[in-house]
């Protein structure tokens, strides 16, 4: 259809026609305004909602932030296994090998330390090029502790008489970790309700309990006082140790009897002002020795660290 425009000069409508000009104007006009329009709806859309790209991106920092905290709840186990393990070794070295123990090969160095902050800005390649050095590392030093412990296995086989004779156990079976009473050290006396020193660790347990021997050895007496500690077990175990039981109500055996480490050799009695239980003692040369330092051949390092626990927070003993 044509278009006209009213010419005042002539006082008549004219002919227009189709101007190539007018078109390709509205047709870019169109096309900006389009564009200002998409502009304006995705800004308000991104303010509100993610895009794909930004959606992945989040998903994939939340698998990879889940993934580093497993990481690192598991590299926290490990070190915890490989401190109880190193921990324990040095009681090991010092009480059956009296010696230090060799230098600590699980120690963490500066250059093997990776903190979690830093493990968050780290790309995935990195993070794996980083497990495969601590595996390498592990390895390694798996090798050198397997080293070691060959090296000392000829020096265990010439100890085996002597471990014997090492009070190395719990002097009552089964023991529930409600029953560790005070043990050596300053305790409020039941019955002065003074300070005093106390010289082994109370197990507070049933009557009639069975106690067992620590350690090989010889009855070196036994002793009843009937209105005070009851009957006394004491036991010589060679290589100036020596284990005490106190608190009973009888003994299984007698003055020069030889028993072996579990061996039955009494039964806790109801004797004192407190609860039924045993008092034991561990002696080094004569000198009183903790008894928590001498469980290590059947409690586990974190058994242990509960025992002295319960122990600590025991500000009175039982006799």
């Amino acid at each position: 259809m044509n278009k006209f425009r009213y010419n005042p000069e002539t006082l008549v409508f004219e002919d227009v026609g189709k101007s190539i000009r007018r078109t390709v104007r509205r047709v870019i006009s169109f096309l900006l305004f389009s564009f200002v329009i998409a502009v304006i709806y995705y800004a308000v859309y991104s303010l509100f909602f993610d895009t794909y790209s930004e959606y992945s991106i989040k998903r994939e920092n939340k698998i990879l932030a889940e993934h580093l905290t497993e990481i690192n709840d598991r590299y926290r186990k490990l070190h915890e296994v490989i401190m109880d393990i190193s921990k324990r070794d040095t009681n090991i070295y010092s009480v059956i090998f009296e010696t230090k123990p060799p230098d600590d090969i699980f120690a963490e160095t500066e250059q093997s330390s990776v903190k979690y902050e830093s493990l968050q800005t780290k790309t995935i390649k990195e993070l794996v090029l980083i497990a495969e050095n601590r595996v390498e590392i592990l390895a390694g030093k798996s090798r050198i502790q397997s080293a070691i412990i060959d090296s000392f296995k000829n020096t265990v086989n010439s100890k085996q008489d002597e471990l014997r004779h090492i009070p190395a156990i719990v002097p009552i079976k089964n023991l529930h970790i409600n029953a560790v009473g005070a043990s050596v050290g300053e305790k409020i006396n039941p019955i002065h309700k003074s300070l005093q020193i106390h010289k082994g660790i109370d197990f507070a347990v049933p009557v009639n309990s069975e106690v067992i021997a620590t350690a090989s050895g010889t009855v070196k007496d036994v002793i009843s006082k009937k209105f005070t500690t009851g009957v006394e077990i004491i036991i010589d175990h060679q290589n100036d140790y020596e284990t005490r039981y106190l608190y009973l109500n009888e003994s299984l055996v007698k003055k020069g009897t030889p028993v072996e480490r579990g061996d039955i050799i009494g039964r806790v009695g109801n004797i004192g002002v407190t609860v039924p239980h045993l008092h034991y003692e561990v002696r080094v040369g004569g000198k009183i020795a903790d008894p928590l330092n001498y469980f290590f051949m059947e409690l586990s390092p974190k058994e242990t660290l509960s025992f002295v626990k319960a122990s600590l927070d025991k500000g009175q003993s039982l006799d």
